[in-house]
């Protein structure tokens, strides 16, 4: 697998106690993946690492051969990581809810015109906003960067199959007075 295939789920913060326990900061929105016989991948994917024990109520996790401190030092600022083939399987959906790495770069129209394409996602309050890098064609007249929040007002539909996202006029107001 490539480094493509892997995103980001969580990073390794210090140890705690002496048994190997470690930090974990999750970095998804899916803590249910965090169990026991779980496996992540460190080193942008290189080294394969299996969860022997998670505690929810205070975030921290051991793994199987790390189970001393003096060990479990070595993983302390690891980013862990998983495949976006397993992330699909084991973490579930709602309705209108999408993975970050199926929204970015997607391409995003108003009617039949190309406005850019989604270069990043913020989470503002409980709210995101998709950061939007400007086509060329509309860059030269507008603001080569623009922000659309992710409520109806603004976007119509989401066609992961299709990487495209259908804006509403709003949305294209924005990028004019941009």
């Amino acid at each position: 697998m490539s480094e493509k295939d892997f995103i980001q789920v969580a990073r390794l913060g210090k140890t705690i106690g002496l048994k190997g326990y470690i930090k974990l900061h999750n970095l998804s929105d899916f803590t249910s993946q965090f169990k026991k016989g779980t496996s992540f991948f460190i080193e942008n994917g290189q080294k394969k690492i299996i969860i022997k024990s998670y505690n929810h109520a205070n975030s921290s996790v051991l793994f199987e051969e790390y189970e001393n401190v003096e060990k479990s030092k070595e993983l302390v600022n690891t980013i862990l990581y998983q495949s976006i083939e397993i992330t699909r399987k084991t973490c579930k959906l709602q309705k209108d809810e999408f993975f970050y790495f199926d929204i970015l770069k997607c391409q995003v129209f108003y009617e039949n015109q190309n406005l850019g394409k989604v270069s990043n996602i913020l989470e503002v309050g409980s709210t995101f906003l998709f950061e939007i890098q400007t086509s060329e064609n509309f860059a030269k007249k507008f603001a080569k960067i623009f922000f659309i929040p992710y409520i109806d007002k603004f976007i119509d539909n989401i066609d992961i199959e299709k990487k495209s996202i259908f804006c509403t006029q709003d949305a294209f107001l924005i990028l004019e007075n941009s």
